[in-house]
């Protein structure tokens, strides 16, 4: 995570003009006459991504290409997903594989021997090396990174046309002017998604992702009790928060993340901070809008703008899977050219890990992230990543809170030190 995301990139790129990175021909070998003649399994999958469950049909006919014997079931979960997950687990109902953050997110997992150990399979060298430390804790690897996401200021293009913005602003105080520009002439400036508990604690992820310059330093002091959730540079960026509570209409907590993106995809709000993932369904209305993704202003310095981009969609599987083999090969197969881009790159339309260099087409967000990252500007990942499990829903629940006035600033970083505190344990 020290290193800048642009590094990771460029070196990961080498790895595509080796002919040692193309993994299908592995994948085949792999499945061989064996899988052809293999008893059916059925793999269940409990994720977050929300077309894959939409997709499950075509994402079964292409995998049954490979592996014809192994048909993936995707049960899809909007929120409170890590007590979802955790519940399963606890009472042995456990998904064969699920999808859940890398980097230190999964060390609860990893300490009560939850997860299957992939070190010796060494999946993870099927795809581009910047993207494979993710997946490891303590020097072995437990996941794959599937797909590499983006994250900043999602703006309707006409919406800013129509307002006279030339280009999305940098800083809070350009921020300001143009949400007056956007009100004269109609348009609501913000759209929110804050019903949703996930959407409620992306929105505290983009704030501090943007204003902390070393995650894992950040979390180890944190667990020694010399941190704080509240920062000064974060404290400022709450700013941010205000401004898009103040200009987002009326009963922020009644519109999900649906609800959101069709707003901004049809123009009657003009900017909404999320990710990549949310293109089709703000493309859903019209299919003919034109979305940008910028930088994420947090302050009055424009070099403080950031766009937050990192290897995602990271894949585990459970140590009580009665199919582990099976679950091997899906992974080894979403990373493949093939998987990637009948998954990735065909229905998510986002840039994939895989080092087998997969035929993608980028929808807008995730083609200004790869054109961000290609001219060196700047990015951080995504430091929840780096947050003790089961912090996530109750950040969101407290920018619930904090939204509708029933908590104040403080009140809200004192319940995060100590439910930091009390999670770490």
């Amino acid at each position: 995570m020290k290193k800048s995301f642009k590094m990771l990139v460029l070196a990961s790129a080498a790895c595509l003009m080796l002919s040692a990175c193309t993994t299908t021909q592995k994948a085949k070998e792999n499945s061989g006459g064996e899988a052809q003649a293999a008893k059916p399994v059925k793999l269940k999958f409990l994720t977050q991504v929300v077309d894959y469950p939409k997709y499950q049909d075509q994402i079964n006919e292409a995998l049954h290409k490979t592996y014809p014997n192994i048909t993936v079931e995707f049960d899809h979960v909007f929120d409170n997903y890590d007590s979802v997950l955790k519940t399963k687990i606890a009472v042995k109902d456990a998904p064969d594989l699920f999808n859940y953050a890398g980097y230190l997110a999964m060390k609860p997992f990893v300490d009560a021997d939850q997860l299957l150990d992939l070190t010796n399979d060494k999946i993870e060298e099927n795809i581009l090396p910047g993207f494979r430390e993710g997946g490891k804790y303590n020097g072995k690897t437990y996941a794959v990174s599937t797909q590499v996401l983006g994250y900043g200021l999602i703006y309707n293009k006409q919406a800013f046309k129509e307002a006279g913005i030339s280009a999305p602003p940098l800083t809070l105080s350009e921020l300001k002017e143009d949400v007056e520009k956007l009100k004269k002439v109609g348009i609501t400036p913000f759209a929110s998604g804050f019903k949703d508990v996930w959407l409620s604690y992306h929105m505290f992820w983009a704030m501090q992702g943007a204003t902390l310059d070393n995650f894992p330093q950040f979390y180890e002091d944190m667990n020694a009790g010399k941190a704080s959730m509240k920062t000064d540079r974060l404290v400022k960026a709450f700013e941010l928060l205000d401004i898009y509570n103040a200009n987002d209409g009326e009963n922020p907590l009644s519109s999900d993340f649906a609800n959101m993106s069709h707003l901004v995809g049809t123009k009657k709000a003009a900017m909404a901070i999320q990710g990549v993932w949310s293109y089709d369904e703000a493309t859903k209305l019209d299919q003919n809008v034109e979305l940008g993704l910028a930088p994420i202003p947090v302050s009055e310095d424009p070099q403080d703008a950031t766009m937050l981009a990192d290897g995602d969609g990271f894949i585990f599987i459970s140590k009580d899977t009665k199919h582990p083999e099976e679950a091997k090969n899906f992974l080894r197969w979403m990373v493949s050219k093939e998987g990637a881009e009948a998954t990735v790159g065909n229905i998510l339309k986002q840039q994939s890990t895989s080092a087998s260099n997969p035929k993608t087409e980028l929808n807008a967000l995730s083609a200004d992230v790869a054109k961000h990252i290609a001219e060196g500007k700047k990015t951080r990942g995504f430091v929840i990543n780096f947050w003790p499990s089961g912090l996530a829903d109750i950040i969101g629940k407290e920018i619930q809170d904090y939204i509708v006035k029933g908590k104040t600033r403080d009140q809200l970083f004192e319940n995060l030190d100590a439910s930091w505190k009390k999670l770490s344990k």
